[in-house]
């Protein structure tokens, strides 16, 4: 369980990324694309068009997670390390924000992957101890 963050984050990125590009109406996104088309596509996404904007903001996130994902991946895969405890730490506080302002959320999957990075960081940082010193 310990080197399944990065990869956790993948596909979560990729699932919330996929959902919004191939089934926009799904989440309360029907015919932006072709709104998009209206407005021309560059600089198609202002507050003026909510519908636009919303989408556009829906989207970014779930590139962000697939990066962060990718480098978390690398860390635990080719670094052969665990996630530094602020990573845990820090998705765990994105994750309660975005729960706390909406419980129907797939946020509910970070926090089951911050909880492990936490977790993974806590065992790396007491297998790097010297014998007998203890955090």
């Amino acid at each position: 369980m310990n080197k399944i963050s990065g990869l956790a984050l993948i596909i979560i990125g990729l699932l919330h990324t996929l959902i919004g590009l191939l089934l926009p109406g799904a989440i309360g996104f029907s015919g932006v694309w072709q709104e998009i088309v209206n407005v021309g596509v560059i600089d198609a996404a202002k507050p003026e068009s909510l519908q636009i904007w919303g989408y556009y903001w829906f989207l970014m996130p779930g590139l962000l997670i697939i990066l962060y994902g990718l480098l978390c991946y690398w860390v635990e895969n080719q670094l052969n390390a665990s996630l530094p405890s602020f990573v845990g730490w820090g998705l765990l506080l994105v994750a309660g924000f975005g729960i706390v302002l909406d419980i129907d959320t797939g946020f509910w999957l970070v926090l089951i992957v911050a909880i492990n990075a936490i977790v993974a960081s806590q065992r790396g940082d007491r297998s790097r101890q010297p014998d007998g010193e203890q955090l």
